[in-house]
């Protein structure tokens, strides 16, 4: 891929803003080397920047993370996806990164209720019976909130983040520049194709912002495993699904990894993993679809 410095030079500001972390959190020899701290001159009458000195005496890997962190959810988004190669990452970087998965700040409540009366043309109070403004969980994309539908089913509803479609364009034009700039600058980088990571963090992401086909796809293994009892699918709520927003079922449970709380399920973890590789198998080869 052909680097184009432009790119760091019409989002100057963003550029900033990315070289500051860098260098608060001890890569310097990376700002140098890539000859980006001239973006730190340029813009030193508009962004004050400090080292942050105890950071710098973290490990890398925590490093790494806390720089993640603090360039916002995209960055938190790729931090997500490199988390699962570990064929490509470190093992201590890995296991920062999956640190980021739990990591991500909230947008205020009444944001996303603006945001959902936009989409569904309605008040809130008309939509829902119950709607909680404090976000039950945030992600990267978007947020949830639990809702109650007015015939009494729980529901959640995912808002996407204000704006986050043209951050998020911004800085993936960024990262396809720094990308280049480390595989002319660092040769030994190419075994871990930062170009071609950034190209597939880009491809999944564009699909996930698409709330519209999640719903769709969400539909669709409601419909393909409704007669499975071992998986069982939440139901999308069409009517009040629509642009950046999903309505569903809400639907309790814990994570795959909490081995505390599975132990006091009653199956065994053995199970559950058979469980899973047997539904991974039936959507992949009878299905064809994941």
């Amino acid at each position: 891929m052909d680097s184009n410095p432009l790119r760091l030079i019409r989002n100057l500001r963003r550029s900033r803003e990315i070289v500051t972390v860098l260098v608060n959190y001890g890569f310097d020899d990376l700002v140098d080397q890539l000859g980006l701290r001239r973006y730190l001159r340029w813009g030193r009458r508009l962004l004050f920047w400090k080292r942050t000195e105890p950071e710098i005496k973290l490990t890398r890997a925590k490093r790494i993370r806390l720089a993640l962190e603090s360039l916002g959810v995209t960055f938190i988004k790729f931090g997500q996806v490199v988390s699962t190669r570990p064929d490509l990452v470190p093992r201590d970087v890995v296991a920062e990164l999956e640190k980021l998965q739990e990591r991500v700040p909230s947008f205020p409540g009444e944001i996303a209720i603006a945001i959902i009366e936009r989409e569904l043309g309605e008040p809130i109070d008309k939509l829902y019976s119950e709607f909680d403004p404090v976000p039950l969980a945030a992600g990267s994309l978007g947020q949830v909130h639990k809702a109650r539908h007015h015939d009494g089913t729980p529901l959640v509803v995912k808002v996407k983040r204000p704006d986050i479609d043209r951050v998020i364009e911004q800085d993936l034009s960024l990262m396809h520049e720094l990308a280049t700039m480390i595989e002319r600058h660092f040769p030994d980088a190419e075994v871990f194709d930062p170009v071609g990571l950034v190209h597939q963090f880009s491809r999944t992401i564009h699909r996930e912002l698409q709330f519209s086909r999640e719903a769709r796809s969400t539909d669709e293994f409601y419909r393909l495993f409704q007669d499975d009892a071992t998986l069982y699918v939440p139901k999308i709520y069409s009517e009040m699904t629509q642009g950046d927003i999903i309505t569903m079922e809400f639907i309790d449970g814990y994570r795959i990894d909490d081995e505390q709380e599975l132990q006091n399920l009653p199956i065994s973890a053995h199970e559950v993993a058979a469980n899973g590789a047997r539904i991974f198998m039936k959507m992949t080869f009878e299905f064809g679809v994941f």
